[in-house]
């Protein structure tokens, strides 16, 4: 069996700190350092480990990316989930595609046509449904081993009440108030009840342990998830939504190939997934060069990563070379691997 290794973050820095990292960097700085050079990494191709497929289901006319995706390169829907598997590929259109030609349609009329449109970023992951009012209900992030929340650290949450919008640094305990307060309790639910989120931010400073906001239906006690896996300091959550026509509020699954975002590193743990190690050598060497305002060293080393990067994704499709394709509706495959 053939398998590509990749690294944590303690794997890199035992590897480049001393190679690549400032002098006499701590593990914390070199940690800051990757988290500015990844960034810029992602965002100059589409690289082989940042595409991965997910399946998506809804039940309403739009859903959301998870939180480690950065956007949707194509889909396949299935309209019907819940019986055969009648799925097929269906167009992904720009943001806000319709309002350009017919305006927003949330009835379907028109949105059916287009296939999935980009409806841009939301605070939360799924919305709330209209009508209804909700507690809000915080906890830890599955798959920690642990039900209990962190010992201390604030997230702060702006709501709405349907009149009156929440004071994010006034603790849930208080009327309006939307701070939660950690100290170690399995669950914290608010006293208020709510309709809608404008905002979630973490406090100043890391959570130890990630944590989920839920809303909690007043009525029924059904949940829905607002954000999940906050941990970064300061961190305001921001989801990539899309539209997609569904009039009969039908479960529909959607298969789609993504595009992975950067999500800032915490801790030695977590994952680095681009495994090219001199690509992230040369990365940070480009930073500390534009830190010391030598751009042409700079330019040097950003220059040899794409070089890295482009030869690393030509190396790993053997010959599974991309094709264009141009077909009479106008639409085409681009070469996107």
């Amino acid at each position: 069996m053939w398998f590509m290794a990749t690294f944590t973050v303690a794997g890199v820095d035992d590897a480049l700190r001393e190679l690549a990292g400032s002098p006499n960097a701590t593990p914390a700085e070199f940690i800051k350092e990757l988290n500015l050079a990844m960034p810029r990494l992602y965002d100059l191709g589409m690289w082989r480990d940042l595409l991965f497929e997910h399946v998506i289901t809804t039940s309403t006319s739009s859903f959301t990316l998870p939180s480690n995706a950065e956007s949707l390169i194509s889909a396949i829907v299935d309209y019907d989930s819940s019986t055969e598997d009648h799925s097929y590929p269906e167009a992904v259109q720009s943001q806000f595609h319709d309002y350009r030609i017919t305006g927003r349609d949330d009835d379907g009329d028109t949105l059916i046509s287009y296939g999935i449109v980009d409806d841009g970023y939301s605070p939360t992951i799924e919305q709330p449904i209209s009508g209804r009012t909700y507690k809000l209900r915080a906890e830890a992030a599955t798959g920690i081993g642990t039900a209990a929340l962190p010992l201390s650290g604030t997230v702060h949450v702006k709501y709405s009440d349907g009149t009156n919008f929440s004071d994010p640094d006034e603790p849930t305990s208080g009327a309006d108030g939307g701070k939660f307060e950690f100290a170690g309790s399995p669950i914290i639910t608010s006293d208020t009840d709510i309709t809608s989120i404008s905002e979630i931010r973490v406090g100043e400073t890391k959570l130890s342990l990630p944590v989920k906001i839920l809303f909690e239906d007043t009525a029924s006690g059904a949940h829905l998830t607002a954000a999940d896996e906050l941990q970064q300091a300061n961190e305001v959550t921001r989801y990539r939504r899309y539209r997609i026509s569904n009039d009969d509020n039908k479960t529909i699954s959607i298969r789609c190939l993504l595009k992975r975002k950067f999500k800032p590193f915490v801790s030695d743990s977590d994952v680095v997934f681009l495994s090219s190690l001199p690509a992230i050598k040369h990365a940070l060497l480009g930073n500390i060069a534009e830190d010391n305002a030598d751009l042409e060293r700079a330019n040097y080393h950003w220059g040899v990563c794409q070089k890295l990067l482009d030869q690393q994704l030509d190396a790993s499709r053997g010959s599974a070379k991309p094709k264009l394709l141009i077909v009479a509706d106008g639409h085409r495959t681009l070469n996107m691997m």
